[in-house]
């Protein structure tokens, strides 16, 4: 054989290898060994860089709807970098701008390293189901130990909608998955997966959750009369309501519902006795809004929010409870704080693109089926726990949804490209 073909054949072989060995470090180590996973994750991203790079002809050969969403991605990053120098520059922004955001831009060239290497089902299954295995025994162990287990790798707030959408796969893997062995494993791996969930004690990502139960059910539902998937969506919310009685659930359920009633018993702004976590994320928001009224268009920029709430939360006529926060906890409200209306739409757009993308592609086959709400579980999930929390302003969500969606959107346009018999 030619050497050169010799080194052709090893150079592919070796870029296939790098890039499972790489997603499935991330993956497993992302929801307690966060720090880990950041090395694993440069090295996948950097992979994917010089990937492009070295065969940047690949952007050619995609499809206008792809080309659309990588275009508003840019758009996206080049508008919040616009509004952050515009306005000098603000607090810590530079570390939202280049430390977190700036990052999710490598969903670009991992869309085009997982579309060259083809990730097999049964290795991606196995990395999900390593990842929620190791992130359950390592919250058991702490429980064992009599240690505090929130908070390891990353705030509660952001494991949990992480472990939300590694679960989801794992019950897409035992709907459609290709390997028939592998369901009842699969299925296994989602009520561990939920253990992890309820155990987040995050009320955001369990009130995602409910909602996501809802949609999807009343979705695949639709083959069925009207009647029926009411039925089947009314069954589906009432097996979750039940976990209400769960004592994990029912102390933080409570304890919120006690904060609502709190914050709306006074309407004084400074009745400390308003601010439990429903009233402390209700001055954050008003904060947030009225930081946007002043600055509609280009925002006040990234890490304006932080220090506009420490030195104005008393001309704003907020509770002083907003000095030293750093976020607005509602990627909306951040959004239009930080980057005024035309940074709500570039975000929206972002996040909603890969849904039309997943929901346009015809499927033939349980394959695509999967790739596709693999899609829009993954957006989804982060579109509404976007509500209550700012989960792009982190680091653990940008490089969760910058790899997940690379992959998935990946294996979508892959087999788009393949010829019908061949699906």
């Amino acid at each position: 054989m030619n050497p050169a073909i010799r080194f052709r054949v090893t150079s592919k072989n070796l870029l296939g290898v790098a890039t499972i060995a790489l997603f499935l470090l991330f993956i497993v180590m992302l929801p307690r060994y966060t720090e880990t996973a950041k090395v694993w994750y440069l090295l996948l991203i950097l992979t994917g860089f010089f990937y492009l790079v070295f065969d940047f002809r690949q952007i050619g050969n995609t499809t206008a709807a792809e080309r659309t969403f990588f275009t508003v991605m840019l758009l996206n990053f080049a508008w919040m970098a616009c509004s952050f120098y515009i306005n000098d520059q603000p607090g810590r922004g530079a570390a939202l701008l280049w430390g977190r955001h700036f990052y999710y831009l490598f969903l670009i060239p991992m869309f085009f390293l997982f579309r060259k290497v083809n990730i097999p089902d049964r290795v991606i299954f196995l990395g999900l189901l390593c990842s929620v295995v190791l992130s359950l025994g390592d919250i058991l162990i702490d429980i064992a130990r009599n240690q505090p287990y929130l908070g390891k790798g990353m705030n509660q707030n952001g494991f949990g909608p992480i472990q939300l959408g590694l679960s989801g796969i794992l019950l897409l893997y035992f709907v459609y998955g290709p390997d028939r062995g592998l369901k009842w494993l699969a299925l296994a791996g989602f009520l561990v997966g939920i253990a992890t969930v309820v155990f987040s004690h995050s009320r955001s990502t369990w009130m995602t959750t409910i909602a996501l139960c809802v949609l999807f059910a009343f979705y695949l539902a639709r083959p069925h009369p009207l009647w029926k998937q009411v039925g089947i969506t009314a069954v589906v919310l009432a097996l979750l309501s039940s976990s209400y009685f769960l004592p994990i659930v029912k102390g933080r359920i409570d304890n919120g519902l006690a904060s609502v009633t709190a914050y709306f018993a006074s309407d004084d702004y400074l009745d400390d006795s308003r601010l439990g976590t429903f009233g402390t994320r209700m001055e954050l928001w008003k904060t947030g809004w009225k930081i946007f009224l002043e600055n509609p268009v280009t925002g006040a920029g990234l890490g304006s929010f932080e220090a506009m709430a420490n030195t104005q939360y008393d001309r704003f006529q907020v509770n002083p409870v907003v000095d030293g926060f750093m976020y607005v906890h509602n990627q909306y409200i951040a959004a239009l704080a930080t980057r005024g209306i035309p940074g709500l739409v570039l975000l929206l757009l972002v996040l909603i693109l890969p849904i039309y993308i997943a929901m346009t592609y015809k499927s033939s086959g349980h394959a695509e089926r999967l790739a596709q709400l693999a899609v829009i579980l993954i957006s989804l999930n982060y579109l509404i726990g976007n509500l209550p929390e700012d989960h792009l302003e982190t680091k653990p969500a940008t490089m969760f949804l910058s790899v997940m969606l690379a992959l998935w959107l990946a294996r979508i346009s892959r087999q788009g490209q393949m010829p019908a018999d061949e699906r």
